[in-house]
């Protein structure tokens, strides 16, 4: 129970969530009846700049603090009833919003009359901030643990693990340009922690993970790059033919490739650094759903950013939009209807080679899948095309492809298959990817140093990780 005190220190919080609001509201409003004057104020601040740029921008400055704005309602609402959680929310939304109206104003892109109101509102913004601290404020709100599974390590270090696997240790960015490896990092950090929530949370196993990944292809390189149609950009149109004009021996090299490397084997090399957490959650919904926008954001950034740089003028046609946008949709509902079988069935399992065996196959299968389809030499320029004999090395990387997820399915279905295979398939794959950057994407001899010590690291890792598991195996074998 609250003490008067307090219950009228919350008050005093509510009634600073309203002024906020009342003042965001206010602002949207004279924005929007005094926008010739707020466009023509903007115009004179720069008037070297693009005529039409104001008019394009400016809802995108009123419109975040409006929207902040319209939050406080409904956190004072739960706020009144005592919720923890509103309270933690108040104080977010305090900081978030100051910053905010902070930004609008010191950047002096509204008038003189229209920057008093962002001046009450930071008076306003200011006050709660104080008032949500107090410590009597917080002594009302006392903390609630929440019995519901996460792990944030694991989810931190899965978010770190998918844009290293999918673009550092590959090699497709030289070191001289490492800083573009930040425009990369949100979709794939993102898109693999929501990806690995959401199949586990539906009981799914590494059958949805490769369809997911397949689906998170699409979506990067089909509807963010549009390198899967586009006629130049990374000369993915002299690869192969291109029916209906679809880059082919480019999609199928993308597709099995992110489904494997930017989603499968993060996620699994995630849980078995983490084998106590084993396939519950690391993230509670609304850490889901901050994933799901920031892979959306990145995604967004990429689109932004590198067709307009490196393939200036093309736009997908609208047909190959829906049908990349629909079988990712398809695929999407097979992969969360699929579930990962508990055991494994009589007469679809083979005897599992040793550790050491199996990862140099998964890194054999690897070099072979991508060296079959990856353009080197001639293939590299603009005008040269493979022909209709290049779709024998497709046909070849498939062959590859479909057979080493035939063996691993029917190995991984063995009693004797033990956490030091799944090791082993994944650092020999990892090795075999990062081999073949050094020999495909390395053009300088500080990158070809970078990635062999990459390759050589993996395995180190892998060999340790393997002799570690068989000697707590083996200690629990003494003990029983």
């Amino acid at each position: 129970m609250m003490t008067p005190q307090q219950r009228r220190a919350v008050r005093l919080v509510v009634g600073l969530l309203v002024a906020g609001l009342v003042l965001g509201v206010t602002f949207a409003a004279l924005t929007l009846v005094f926008r010739g004057d707020v466009l023509a104020y903007q115009r004179g601040r720069h008037p070297g700049a693009d005529p039409g740029e104001p008019a394009r921008t400016l809802w995108t400055r009123p419109i975040p603090v409006l929207v902040v704005a319209m939050l406080y309602v409904w956190v004072a609402r739960r706020l009144l009833t005592g919720a923890y959680r509103a309270y933690r929310r108040v104080r977010v939304v305090s900081v978030v919003g100051f910053v905010a109206v902070g930004w609008l104003f010191v950047s002096a892109e509204y008038p003189a009359w229209l920057r008093a109101v962002q001046a009450a509102q930071l008076a306003v913004l200011a006050a709660l901030i104080v008032a949500v601290n107090r410590p009597l404020l917080r002594a009302a709100f006392p903390r609630v643990p929440d019995p519901r599974p996460r792990n944030r390590r694991a989810a931190l270090l899965l978010a770190v693990l998918a844009p290293l696997v999918a673009e550092v240790t590959l090699g497709t960015v030289p070191l001289r340009m490492a800083w573009a490896w930040l425009v990369f990092a949100p979709v794939y950090s993102g898109g693999a922690l929501f990806v690995r929530e959401v199949v586990r949370r539906r009981g799914g196993g590494i059958a949805s993970l490769l369809l997911m990944g397949v689906v998170y292809g699409l979506v990067e390189e089909g509807l963010a790059l549009q390198s899967l149609t586009s006629p130049h950009l990374y000369h993915a149109a002299g690869w192969a033919p291109r029916p209906f004009g679809i880059n082919t021996a480019y999609t199928e090299l993308n597709l099995v490739y992110h489904a494997v490397f930017s989603i499968t084997v993060p996620v699994v090399v995630t849980e078995l650094c983490f084998p106590a957490h084993g396939r519950a959650p690391y993230l509670r919904r609304g850490g889901v759903i901050g994933a799901g926008v920031i892979a959306l954001l990145g995604a967004a950034l990429l689109r932004v950013s590198v067709p307009p740089a490196e393939d200036p003028g093309y736009t997908m046609p609208l047909a190959a939009v829906l049908t990349v946008a629909a079988l990712a949709v398809a695929l999407t509902v097979v992969a969360l209807r699929l579930r990962a079988r508990p055991a494994p069935r009589p007469g679809r399992s083979a005897v599992p080679p040793r550790a050491v065996a199996l990862g140099a196959l998964t890194a054999a299968a690897t070099l072979v899948f991508l060296g079959a389809l990856w353009p080197f030499g001639g293939a590299r320029q603009p005008l040269f095309t493979h022909g209709a004999w290049a779709l024998l090395p497709m046909a070849g990387a498939a062959a590859v492809a479909a057979a080493a997820a035939v063996a691993l399915r029917r190995w991984a279905a063995s009693p004797a298959w033990t956490r030091r295979h799944t090791v082993a398939a994944c650092a020999g794959a990892l090795a075999g990817h990062t081999l073949f950057g050094l020999l495909a994407n390395a053009d300088s001899l500080p990158d070809r140093a970078y990635l062999g010590a990459v390759a050589l690291l993996t395995v180190t890792m892998g060999v340790v990780a393997a002799r570690r598991m068989a000697g707590r195996a083996a200690g629990v074998a003494r003990g029983a």
